[in-house]
């Protein structure tokens, strides 16, 4: 019960004084608004934390308010993981969002279109996100230089101190624009990647992305034609058929017409019963190259 004084100053009756209780409950409803919600409804524009390590928070008017596991991250919160902060954001679709150390980012800056998805301002996120239908428009990831269109893609996203932007396709495809400067769309495809610089056009960090890309399967193919070759190569001596070192190759299958001097035989094979393999069978001569198919 409030308990409620009255006292007589200058002829007339004051108005009742507040009780301490009312006073204190009011100051307990203000702490509450200033602090983030600690469990919000899971829904389109909010994600879910489903694993936490190290110092993961939000940051609300200057302060950083800790998260823990279990909590909601709504529309509009930024996120901010410490040196040693990671955490697992999953979507209402069972989409993830997985954020390194060192990062900021905006989670749903346009909580009227839950396809906007976020805006990395720095670090590094990766994303998996479930297929959509042909009717649903993409998923959008922003950064200071690009514009990430993704639908079932699984990739990396990350932006440096300078605000360039790399982004690396694991699988599926996803469509990049330069946010700062004009140009067509760029599909990069999986195993691909490509750097978005602040001064570049799109265009031409395309066109060196491929030009490693080529590279790169190039130099992939000829790793594998030497393993090849190598392998041939020891599978044929371990045959016994190749000829001894220096020794030239046998012609005609050991025999001593035309005049031509047989190679040496070894003491061990004096006095043999074997006879030599029909002209055009011994293969002990020939370059290891000739036997890749």
């Amino acid at each position: 019960m409030i308990r409620q004084t009255q006292t007589r100053k200058g002829g007339l009756w004051a108005r009742p004084y507040v009780s301490s209780l009312v006073a204190a409950a009011v100051c307990a409803v203000w702490i509450t608004a200033g602090s983030p919600p600690a469990q919000a409804q899971f829904g389109p524009d909010t994600a879910r934390v489903v694993t936490l390590t190290g110092r993961v928070s939000l940051e609300r008017l200057g302060e950083l308010w800790v998260l823990a596991a279990g909590q909601t991250v709504s529309a509009g919160q930024v996120v901010v993981t410490g040196p040693d902060g990671f955490a697992q954001l999953e979507l209402a679709d069972h989409s993830t969002i997985e954020v390194f150390p060192n990062a900021r980012l905006l989670f749903r800056a346009n909580r009227f279109n839950w396809r906007e998805l976020l805006e990395l301002y720095i670090g590094k996120v990766r994303l998996q996100i479930q297929h959509l239908t042909d009717g649903d428009s993409p998923y959008r990831v922003t950064t200071p230089t690009a514009v990430i269109s993704i639908r079932g893609t699984v990739l990396d996203v990350v932006v440096g101190p300078t605000q360039e932007t790399l982004v690396q396709v694991e699988t599926g495809s996803v469509g990049v624009r330069h946010r700062l400067m004009p140009g067509r769309e760029v599909i990069v495809e999986s195993g691909q990647s490509l750097q978005v610089l602040p001064n570049v056009p799109l265009a031409a960090a395309a066109k060196a992305t491929g030009a490693l890309v080529a590279v790169g399967k190039i130099v992939k193919a000829a790793g594998e034609t030497l393993a090849r070759v190598q392998q041939t190569t020891g599978t044929g001596r371990s045959g016994g058929g190749s000829s001894p070192k220096g020794a030239p190759p046998s012609s005609g299958g050991g025999s001593a017409s035309g005049g031509a001097s047989s190679p040496p035989v070894s003491g061990s094979d004096s006095g043999s019963n074997e006879t030599a393999p029909p002209p055009g069978e011994d293969k002990s001569g020939a370059p290891p190259g000739d036997a890749i198919p």
